[in-house]
């Protein structure tokens, strides 16, 4: 009887919290982030290197974001959910279920016709980087990577249950199974690189380069896989629908940091090559 007792009074309390927070947290537009004199940042956990242990690109763009509109910054850290609507749903337009979020903006959000259209309640905006996958690799263990065979003898690291884990797994009918080692991060596997324990690492481009950053001894190729090389994306920014002038004055701001140059330098900073969307 005490036990249930206790569920019911448990269940009653976080129902009541998750209204008290998602009554508090909303989405703001521009007027009223600018009166609060704070900009709320949506930014994924462990994305190096983007946004990891309170440093990366996406960190650094979220502050110059803030300045521009003479605001402070608040991050508003998250793990990534099971899919992208997931996380703009929580982060952007809605709140979680236990009262945390919505953010006024979410940085590092794919700009694609595909999110858009089944994503009615965000508005996508301001794209800052095109993004692709590519294979990093040890010069002295695989010279040349103008077709996958190299990859069939060497041992090659994956962040596993990721898109390149996929493609390498079925790939050629599974003839690079054999040589995969899974990693719990793509930087993870990189440092094994660097270790020799691999001879390459399959993951986005400028996770390679970041990680590469100030070393000697290794090139980044694209994947000799035309399904592979032609995948490219292009990331931005999105705030809850309706919030025009918020999405309108964060555009000027990103136009404002591309035209002077500072988003590039922004990305050159962290060893990767800018590629603009």
């Amino acid at each position: 009887m005490k036990i249930k007792s206790l569920s019911i009074f448990l269940c009653a309390f976080l129902w009541l919290g998750s209204f008290a927070g998602n009554a508090w947290a909303q989405a703001r537009d521009l007027d009223d982030v600018v009166k609060h004199g704070q900009l709320r940042v949506a930014l994924y956990k462990e994305f190096s290197p983007f946004s990891d242990d309170g440093k990366g690109v996406d960190v650094e763009l979220a502050g110059l974001l803030a300045a521009r509109l003479g605001v402070k910054l608040e991050i508003l850290w998250f793990d990534a959910d099971e899919k992208v609507d997931d996380d703009m749903r929580n982060m952007v337009w809605k709140g979680t279920v236990l009262g945390y979020g919505p953010a006024d903006v979410m940085l590092h959000v794919p700009i694609d016709q595909t999110y858009t259209a089944r994503n009615g309640n965000v508005l996508f905006f301001a794209p800052y980087y095109r993004e692709k996958f590519a294979i990093a690799r040890n010069v002295e263990k695989i010279e040349k990577l103008d077709t996958m065979d190299p990859i069939r003898t060497a041992r090659i690291g994956v962040e596993i249950e990721t898109y390149p884990d996929t493609v390498l797994l079925s790939a050629d009918s599974g003839a690079y199974r054999s040589s995969i080692v899974h990693f719990k991060s793509g930087s993870e596997a990189v440092d094994a690189l660097k270790k020799g324990d691999v001879g390459a690492v399959m993951a986005m481009q400028s996770e390679l380069e970041a990680g590469l950053a100030g070393t000697t001894g290794f090139e980044i190729s694209e994947v000799p896989l035309p399904l592979v090389s032609r995948r490219q994306w292009v990331i931005g920014m999105a705030v809850k629908a309706g919030h025009d002038k918020l999405a309108q004055e964060l555009q000027k701001a990103v136009n404002g940091l591309a035209e002077k140059g500072e988003i590039a330098a922004l990305f050159k900073r962290h060893g990767i090559a800018y590629r603009a969307p």
